[in-house]
């Protein structure tokens, strides 16, 4: 069985949780190529897993992969799109937040018979949201609760000049729709992005973002509304052992969409 070749575009936490899962042997599928903005990073990767897999600018890594798969950051996302397009390569988005800036990729993307991958990332439900999509639902919420730390830094917060350090209890920092929270918190909340391709879209996905500084895990709930009845829906998450503003589930959810985009394509070659 000839395994899919992947080229990895952002070797930070999600990155090594796929290597992680790779090396495991159970994924039909092998790293050839690495691309990061900081190349350290990805010689980090490349030592730390003793990976054969040649550190390269992105156009020369789609060339090489038969998939590409972005664990980059939101401003990445664009880039990657086209590149995938450009050499005709089905990818994986993990920086779900980076399609709400451009709407058009997807759109591009079927166009040319290319086949994005989008993961359920940190959250349950979406199974339910997009069965319920069929009969047309006109309400979705989405409310993240999050350790301060874990909010540390977004755009949001320093553009409003909101300091979650220094919270004594829970304060909800930002409440408006998910193409919104999605400019303002870049790397917490790929999660409404997701949400809002499953369902009622960016601008009709309300949601609402806790800073709780007696939480230990992020937790978010969804609740949806429609001709089908009520959704809700709690998942409450152990964050990153090495990145406190990702969860857990984030990594397990790439390594299972992995997997079946390696199943289907060594499927497809045989």
């Amino acid at each position: 069985m000839t395994p899919m070749k992947i080229g990895l575009v952002g070797c930070g936490n999600i990155g090594a949780d796929l290597c992680i899962a790779l090396q495991k042997g159970n994924i039909p599928a092998e790293l050839v190529a690495l691309n990061d903005i900081d190349e350290e990073r990805a010689k980090v990767i490349q030592r730390t897993f003793h990976l054969d897999a040649e550190i390269c600018e992105l156009n020369d890594l789609a060339a090489r992969a038969d998939f590409i798969v972005e664990c980059a950051v939101a401003a990445a996302v664009k880039d990657v799109i086209e590149a995938a397009i450009r050499h005709h390569r089905g990818c994986l988005i993990m920086s779900v937040s980076g399609l709400m800036r451009h709407p058009e990729l997807l759109e591009q993307a079927r166009e040319n018979n290319i086949k994005v991958r989008v993961p359920s990332g940190a959250l349950c439900g979406l199974d339910g949201v997009r069965s319920a999509m069929e009969a047309g639902l006109h309400n979705v919420t989405l409310s993240t609760r999050k350790p301060p730390k874990g909010l540390q830094g977004a755009p949001y917060l320093v553009e409003n000049a909101i300091d979650v350090m220094s919270l004594t209890e829970a304060k909800v920092v930002f409440e408006g729709n998910a193409l919104e929270a999605a400019k303002g918190f870049p790397a917490n909340v790929n999660v409404a992005a997701a949400l809002s391709l499953a369902g009622v879209g960016p601008y009709e996905t309300k949601v609402r973002i806790i800073a709780d500084p007696n939480a230990t895990e992020n937790s978010h709930e969804v609740v949806a509304e429609g001709a089908f009845g009520r959704l809700q829906t709690i998942t409450t998450n152990l964050p990153s052992p090495r990145n406190p503003k990702s969860s857990y589930l984030a990594s397990l959810s790439a390594c299972a969409e992995l997997r079946a985009a390696a199943i289907d394509f060594v499927t497809q070659i045989r």
